[in-house]
Formats: structure tokens, C-alpha cells, sequence
């Protein structure tokens, strides 16, 4: 899937376009503002990232970034909560937004949310890239350094969580609303044990550039100590 993301702050714009490649997305980083007058790019991307500043009201700029591609999902981000008048063009559905500062989860979350409602076909074929790891949700495969690894279906989803939140400590409530959804209540035990054979499994380890480790009274956290492009979206950006 192809996400441009459109930014005055080359550095901010960075940012962002790193956190979603890590997560397996082909993004392009646009610093100017004349491509949004184009019709082209509106044929070579899925979804476009905005971040809002200007001097017109939001709702005249995204009427604007509408009539340039009037089938292109967008996903705004803002500085502060939108205006109420804003409320009419978000709900078409095929709209989001996010307000500063951006957190790496929630930046992964709503661009899965806003394509799984307007396009789910972009997402089907989706592959992920970790560095050397690679998955598929879709068909729950995993890979290391192109050598299949056999995961569960539930160690494919706590994987794919810890990687997908890399650098962030994941609560044991977190992991287990987003794993199992439908216990209502997980032995300790067995999370712990499921963690164990993701860490073995798929050799998370320093020496591969990987380090999972216990957060004491918490949960879990996935640290990526060599891939730089990985680390999540800085608070206040």
C-alpha cells in the first residue's frame, strides 16, 4: 500500500514516513505544496497523510484536497482538536484525523482503521517488514532472514503487536484485549509462556537486533536496539 504524506517540516514529515515504513508501508514524503493541484499522484497512492497549518479554515483546505482526488482516503493531522464545522466533511467516512502530538500506535492504528473501511482490498496482500522479519497477517506467515517461521495464530497476533508498538511497553491488559478478546480473564502464566516461544521462535535476541523483555508490574516491551528507522514517532512532534 502507498501512503504519501504531505509536510512543511521535512523533519516531522521524516518522522512519520519512517514509523509507517517500518510497518511495511511504501510511503513518499511531499514538502511542497503544488503537487495537491495535480491530478497524477491521485492515480499512484492509496492514502494521503496531511498535516494541517495554513491560514484558510480546515474545512476550505480539505474541500480543497477532496477536488484534487476526490476518491483518495485522507487522514489530517492537527495541531489541536478540529473546528466543529469540520464534523460534516469527516463524517463521508472516507476521512480522519489525528491531533499532535503523534503517537506511533495510534499514527498505525488510524491509517489500518481509515483504509480497512474505505479500501480493505489495499490491506489483503499487505506484507510487513521488520528489518530481517517479515509477515503477513492475512495468511498468518512469518518469516526470518527468508526462512519460514511456524507461529500460532495467537503468537503470529502478540508478534505482530510487539512489533508494531516497537520501543512502547505494552500493559499484560493491552496484550490481552488485543490477543485474546474473547477470554475475560488470561492466566499470567500463560502469557508469559506464550512471550517465551515468540522470543524463541523468532529468535529475538541482541544479537539479531532485538531485545523483549519484562516490564516489572506491567507488561512487555519490544526493543529494537539496530534498526534506527523503527523507533516510534517522538512525543510532541
Amino acid at each position: 500500500m502507498r501512503i504519501a504524506v504531505f509536510d512543511s517540516d521535512p523533519q516531522q514529515g521524516t518522522l512519520i514516513v519512517e514509523t509507517l515504513r517500518a510497518a511495511g508501508y511504501s510511503c513518499t514524503l511531499l514538502t511542497q505544496r503544488e503537487p495537491l493541484s495535480m491530478s497524477g499522484p491521485g492515480h499512484e497512492i492509496d492514502l494521503m497523510i496531511h498535516h494541517w497549518h495554513g491560514p484558510i479554515e480546515p474545512q476550505q483546505h480539505l474541500s480543497e484536497l477532496s477536488r484534487c482526488w476526490p476518491t483518495l482516503p485522507i487522514l489530517l493531522v492537527f495541531g489541536g482538536t478540529p473546528p466543529a464545522a469540520l464534523a460534516e466533511l469527516l463524517e463521508q467516512g472516507r476521512t480522519d484525523y489525528l491531533v499532535k502530538p503523534l503517537r506511533r500506535g495510534e499514527l498505525l492504528l488510524r491509517v489500518s482503521v481509515l483504509m480497512a473501511r474505505v479500501a480493505p482490498d489495499k490491506l489483503r496482500t499487505r506484507t510487513l517488514h521488520f528489518g530481517n522479519y517479515t509477515f503477513e497477517p492475512q495468511r498468518g506467515l512469518a518469516w526470518r532472514d527468508g526462512n519460514p517461521v511456524a507461529l500460532t495464530q495467537k503468537e503470529g497476533k502478540l508478534a505482530l503487536l510487539l512489533f508494531r508498538n516497537l520501543g512502547r511497553p505494552l500493559s499484560r491488559a493491552t496484550i490481552h484485549e488485543a490477543v485474546w478478546p474473547k477470554v475475560a480473564e488470561l492466566n499470567s502464566r500463560s502469557l508469559d509462556t506464550h512471550i517465551s516461544r515468540v522470543r524463541s521462535k523468532l529468535a529475538l535476541r541482541p544479537e539479531n537486533g532485538y531485545r523483549l523483555a519484562p516490564v516489572y508490574s506491567y507488561g512487555y516491551q519490544l526493543e529494537g536496539l539496530e534498526f534506527p528507522e523503527q523507533n516510534p514517532v517522538t512525543p510532541g512532534v
